[in-house]
């Protein structure tokens, strides 16, 4: 069975975003499932972000490794303190793939560049530059906690990034 390409193959952004489903058969699902979590009716006295560095692509599998391993820390060190997270992108592009061969006698069976247009494989968020990824609420108490969750989180995006940690004694949805 071939094997998923690393998530690096993908990160540079597409000149054009492939969005329109109605032109393609088979649009694979997004693997993020889970947009927001947490409590977000209360209060919180720290937002944290992370701040995209450059121009890229995010796959929806790379984003939804960001999202278990904060939210297993988070789960697993915060216990009952209440917490919010939520991702403020979305995967929409469909990445497409041009499968090889790499077998002996491939040569024969494949068509070279005929054709190479690609079959759809998962989807991907497109990123800009200085634009939030993933916004994280927690209050003092947790705050060291919160900022390794988003460190842990920060390692499975693929592009350059920043945490950016914001006093606003704020709701989340109200900003």
């Amino acid at each position: 069975m071939p094997t998923k390409r690393p998530a690096r193959s993908y990160r540079e952004a597409p000149n054009k975003p492939y969005t329109r489903h109605e032109y393609v058969k088979s649009v694979p699902e997004s693997q993020l499932r889970i947009l927001t979590y947490g409590k977000g009716d209360r209060v919180y006295e720290y937002r944290i972000s992370l701040i995209s560095g450059q121009k890229g692509m995010i796959l929806s599998r790379c984003l939804e490794a960001c999202r278990t391993a904060v939210n297993r820390y988070l789960e697993r060190n915060l216990k009952e303190s209440p917490y919010f997270w939520r991702f403020r992108t979305f995967p929409h592009h469909i990445v497409r793939e041009r499968r090889f061969l790499g077998v002996a006698g491939a040569d024969r069976i494949q068509s070279g560049m005929r054709l190479s247009f690609g079959n759809p494989v998962d989807r991907g968020a497109i990123i800009h530059l200085n634009q939030p990824i993933l916004e994280l609420w927690v209050n003092s108490e947790n705050l060291v906690q919160a900022k390794e969750a988003v460190r842990r989180g920060r390692a499975k995006i693929g592009l350059e990034t920043r945490v950016e940690i914001e006093e606003v004694n704020a709701k989340p949805q109200e900003s």
